[in-house]
């Protein structure tokens, strides 16, 4: 019995290619993959490879040359609001505060529900922070602006393109602890591209371990499940690296990815 869905992210036979000087860079040749709505999804992999293409092709800010993508069972041919890619860049507004930003995903709606935009400014954590502009704002709170922009929309797809690298690796784990709960809750079906094993094996529901360009997918991994079923993000990522089982999955997504680069030599 299949396991996928009609209404899950389909991607059949995508291919992508463009030219740099002259020399023609394919980034994705016939490319399939599935993946499970309501999940949290991270791809990792080689960097340059055309993982931020990937994300940009399924939000449709880029055309692919072929293929077809279909997500709730809908072939999708355009940005869709109901779509939200998110990148390392917040691109927040510089002349306008963190309430007015978060507003922004709401211009084309004349009235709107501000008992909504209350809830997610509460639980994003920027109550206090209503008034600042972005140039006052630390690059931990401008991600949760952008992020809380983004949960306006109350997207059924939400990509992320490493969205806490730009972090030290203190904040990035405090924030993505914070923060990937209110995601999960909110978004139906999340997409991360990251660099971060640790990151990755402790908020996902599945890691997809990419190759080089033309991207494909090498292996889909799992976490191992807890005794007593809970996600290992509420453990926590110190007392999950004091686990075996957590240990044994971080190495076998590391194996994996090195394995990728090894071929390389």
């Amino acid at each position: 019995m299949n396991k996928y869905t009609k209404n899950d992210l389909i991607l059949k036979d995508l291919s992508f290619s463009f030219y740099e000087k002259d020399t023609k860079k394919i980034i994705l040749d016939r490319f399939n993959c599935k993946i499970k709505k309501g999940k949290f999804t991270s791809i990792i992999g080689p960097s340059g490879t055309g993982k931020t293409c990937l994300l940009k092709i399924i939000s449709g800010l880029i055309k692919p040359e072929t293929g077809e993508i279909k997500f709730n069972n809908q072939v999708l041919n355009h940005a869709n609001q109901k779509m939200t890619l998110i990148q390392q860049n917040p691109s927040l507004m510089p002349w306008l505060n963190v309430y007015d930003n978060i507003l922004l995903a709401n211009l084309s709606n004349k009235y709107p529900n501000h008992d909504n935009i209350k809830k997610i400014i509460k639980d994003i954590g920027l109550v206090e922070f209503l008034s600042y502009f972005p140039h006052q704002l630390s690059g931990g709170l401008m991600q949760r602006v952008a992020i809380a922009r983004a949960l306006f929309f109350k997207p059924n797809l939400l990509l992320l393109d490493e969205p806490f690298a730009a972090l030290d690796n203190l904040s990035r784990e405090i924030i993505s602890a914070e923060l990937v709960p209110i995601i999960k809750k909110e978004a139906l079906t999340v997409i991360m591209v990251t660099h971060s094993i640790e990151e990755a094996a402790l908020i996902s529901d599945e890691v997809l371990v990419t190759g080089i360009a033309p991207v494909n997918i090498i292996k889909k991994l799992t976490p191992p499940k807890r005794d007593n079923n809970q996600p290992w993000q509420k453990l926590g990522l110190r007392k999950s690296l004091q686990n075996k089982s957590f240990n044994d999955y971080l190495k076998l997504i590391r194996d994996t990815s090195y394995s990728v680069l090894e071929k390389e030599k």
